[in-house]
């Protein structure tokens, strides 16, 4: 699921940076060098892929952390090896707090799920835990409307349901190890891929 083609993110990629003189020369366009992050994540911070992660309204901490940790390899999952790893690379230190700041500043959109059938199961695994299994409730961290708590925990509400069941299994698998305290290595471990599913269907209602 996270191993998108290479061809369909190189070919956004290509418009994006071929585009990016257009865009400057808009008054009121976003900043030249988040063109380059618009092919996968959409100009304004929604995506239209939903294996790329919506970046709108995200924190800008958050963001500034997850950048840095793609330079520096921090965050090695396996889409982060075969994608982000040389998309960050091409933004300047210089100009990370820039771009994180465009996209924090931008309007969230919540999304429809694929399977409304799984909402209320996830919707309860999220307000409330499952206690049997000394699982905490994601809201805990991340707010009761998935908005997040700045600055270590992400906003979550309208996320892609492919983003957040894919990112779950990493986190699970330990192949996604940027997490502070081990936390979300910790929670994921004890979801089922079931439980993954569920959750992801009711974030992408908030």
């Amino acid at each position: 699921m996270a191993r998108l083609s290479h061809k369909v993110v190189f070919a956004g990629v290509v418009i994006a940076l071929f585009s990016g003189s257009a865009f400057a020369a808009v008054p009121g366009a976003p900043p030249k060098i988040v063109t380059t992050c618009a092919a996968c994540h959409g100009l304004n911070g929604v995506s239209m892929v939903p294996t790329f992660p919506d970046l709108a309204a995200q924190g800008a901490p958050y963001l500034i952390k997850q950048i840095r940790d793609f330079q520096s390899h921090k965050r090695a999952d396996p889409l982060a090896q075969s994608i982000m790893w040389g998309m960050a690379a091409t933004i300047p230190k210089s100009k990370i707090k820039e771009v994180a700041n465009y996209f924090a500043s931008q309007k969230g959109a919540p999304g429809t799920p694929e399977n409304p059938a799984l909402v209320e199961a996830g919707r309860k695994i999220y307000m409330g835990g499952v206690a049997s299994d000394h699982l905490p409730a994601c809201m805990a961290c991340h707010g009761p409307t998935g908005r997040g708590l700045p600055p270590l925990f992400p906003r979550l509400a309208g996320q892609h349901i492919a983003y957040v069941t894919t990112q779950l299994g990493y986190f699970k698998a330990k192949e996604r190890t940027n997490d502070p305290l081990d936390i979300m290595r910790s929670i994921a471990a004890k979801l089922s891929t079931k439980q993954m599913t569920e959750l992801a269907e009711f974030i992408r209602t908030l």
